[in-house]
C-alpha cells in the first residue's frame, strides 16, 4: 500500500515541474562552485552545503503539491499518516538524486583529490566522504522542510523565513552535524586524511526519523479532526 501512494506522489511531483527550479538553482550553484578548480573533496564540501537548502524546498514542494481535494481522498484510502510519509520520501529521493548526479559530474570532471600532489585519500575514500557529507545534509534539510510546512505549518509568510533560518543555522552553527560533515571534508582536503563522519550520519537520520514520525503524526490528527 506505502508502495503505492510513494509511486502516485511521485507522479504528482514530477508532472508539476515544482521540481525544476530547484533543480536549476542548485545547477547552476554547482557550476559555479566548479569552475574554480577545486579538488574533489573541497568541491564535496560545497556540494554538501548546496544541497541542504535543496532538500528543504523540494521537501516544500512534495508535501504541498497535492491539491487539497486529492490529498483528502489520499488520506482516507491510505491514512494521511502514510500519505505524508510518502510525500517526505518521494523529497528525500528526489534529493538523492539530484546529489547523486552532481557526485557523478564532480568524479568525471575532477582530477586533484585533495590540496596535495600526493594524495593519503584514494578517489574512493574520497567519494564515499562526499556521499556521506551530503546525505548527511540531505537528511537535515528534509527534517526542517518537514518540520516547517503542512501540517506542522501552514502559512508560507512564517514557514518559508523559518525554513531559511534552521538551514542557515544548521549549517554554520559549530556542533550540529550538518556544520561538521563540511569541516570534515573541508579539512580532508587540507590535510589529505579523511574521517568518515559516522557520526554525524547517525545523529541526523535519527532527527529525520523524529522529525518524519512527528509530522505524521500530527497530520493524521488534523486529517482525524
Amino acid at each position: 500500500m506505502i508502495s503505492a501512494v510513494v509511486r502516485y506522489q511521485a507522479a504528482l511531483v514530477l508532472r508539476s515541474h515544482r521540481w525544476v527550479p530547484p533543480a536549476l538553482v542548485y545547477a547552476a550553484v554547482m557550476a559555479i562552485g566548479a569552475a574554480g578548480g577545486d579538488p574533489l573533496l573541497a568541491s564535496f564540501g560545497w556540494a554538501a552545503a548546496a544541497i541542504m537548502p535543496i532538500a528543504v524546498w523540494l521537501t516544500r514542494v512534495s508535501v504541498t503539491v497535492e491539491p487539497a481535494a486529492a490529498r483528502h481522498t489520499t488520506s482516507a484510502a491510505v491514512g494521511p499518516g502514510r500519505a505524508h510519509l510518502a510525500a517526505l520520501l518521494i523529497a528525500l529521493v528526489l534529493t538523492c538524486v539530484l546529489a547523486a548526479l552532481c557526485t557523478a559530474a564532480l568524479v568525471a570532471s575532477t582530477d586533484r583529490i585533495a590540496n596535495h600532489a600526493t594524495h593519503g585519500v584514494s578517489r574512493g575514500e574520497a567519494i564515499a566522504a562526499g556521499a556521506v557529507a551530503q546525505l548527511v545534509t540531505i537528511l537535515a534539510g528534509v527534517a526542517i522542510g518537514a518540520l516547517t510546512n503542512r501540517p506542522l505549518m501552514r502559512r508560507p509568510a512564517y514557514a518559508v523565513p523559518l525554513a531559511a533560518l534552521a538551514t542557515l543555522t544548521a549549517l554554520v552553527v559549530t556542533g550540529s552535524p550538518a556544520a561538521r560533515v563540511l569541516e570534515v571534508v573541508t579539512e580532508a582536503a587540507k590535510h589529505d586524511r579523511v574521517d568518515l563522519p559516522i557520526t554525524q550520519l547517525a545523529i541526523v537520520a535519527g532527527v529525520f526519523v523524529l522529525s518524519a514520525a512527528a509530522a505524521c503524526r500530527v497530520a493524521s490528527r488534523v486529517e482525524h479532526d
